[in-house]
């Protein structure tokens, strides 16, 4: 009895303190979460206002774009009308910024190009800009230098066995296009660290440089894929589907095609020519017209 009385005793001595200890781990939890609530609501709260500011401000940039419009004379038509002359147009699928083509374009004809930008944003300045005409010209310049010099060191990165000289030549341009990227507030991308901490390496110690590990063709590539798999999606036959594009991508990529091909296009062009006539002749057949009716 006496064992019995003892073992009874502890138990209750070792339940009390689980309790105890139960209890103050769940009033320790409960402050916890009660402090989690309260973090969560502040959170809330500011994404409650976040949004709702951003919706104001979209709705007053609707309102500015609306009532600024796109007419003949601005800025903004101007600015694409001088790009579409050098063949470089916006691209809508591509999140309707330029393609690596489009920069091409761009850097072959930046000279002209910022001096043509220079004039259009001098001329569409408002009166109370706070930028000057010399400010304008210092901003399209150094625009310019920038596109030249990675123009530059995107050449000399693709020389087929590049010397010593050539490795020089291209880090004087990737560093001058880096500073002039800083300069105007770009990031440094991924590319951007490439082109200037492992260019140069790879130029000295790879066989051939980059310009012999080019891989240009697998773009043209892609593309010739995409249309033939839309050409010969309906054939159920993999083995079929499969030697038909092979002998279509033939058939396109061979010369006397291509020749033949642009033969064609060039002959089934039409140059029409502007014939001004006499509003008096219009005006007697449209006025004989409404008299038959």
């Amino acid at each position: 009895m006496r064992a019995v009385a003892a073992y009874s005793k502890r138990r209750e001595m070792v339940l009390r303190n689980n309790n105890e200890q139960e209890e103050l781990t769940h009033r320790i939890n409960e402050s916890m979460l009660k402090d989690l609530n309260v973090h969560r609501n502040r959170l809330a709260e500011k994404i409650k206002r976040a949004r709702r500011t951003l919706a104001d401000q979209q709705l007053k940039l609707k309102a500015i774009e609306t009532a600024k419009g796109k007419t003949e004379y601005s800025v903004e038509t101007k600015m694409f009308k001088l790009l579409k002359n050098v063949g470089v147009e916006l691209s809508s699928y591509h999140g309707g910024s330029l393609n690596g083509k489009d920069i091409k374009k761009v850097m072959n004809n930046s000279a002209h190009i910022f001096d043509e930008l220079a004039v259009i944003m001098k001329e569409g300045k408002r009166p109370n800009s706070i930028l000057s005409n010399a400010d304008v010209d210092a901003l399209c310049l150094h625009f310019r230098e920038v596109f030249v010099l990675w123009d530059g060191a995107f050449s000399l990165a693709r020389t087929v066995g590049p010397m010593e000289q050539d490795t020089k030549t291209y880090l004087r341009y990737v560093l001058a296009a880096v500073h002039g990227n800083d300069a105007l507030g770009c990031t440094v991308t991924p590319k951007v660290h490439m082109m200037l901490k492992h260019v140069a390496f790879q130029m000295r110690y790879i066989r051939g440089g980059l310009g012999d590990k080019m891989e240009d063709w697998v773009e043209r590539l892609h593309q010739t894929g995409m249309r033939l798999r839309q050409r010969f999606r309906t054939v159920q036959n993999p083995v079929i589907r499969a030697l038909a594009r092979e002998k279509a991508n033939s058939c396109l990529s061979h010369p006397d095609v291509i020749a033949h091909t642009n033969a064609v296009n060039a002959g089934n062009k039409h140059f029409l020519s502007v014939v001004k006539v006499d509003n008096a002749i219009l005006t007697r057949q449209k006025r004989q017209r409404d008299m038959g009716r």
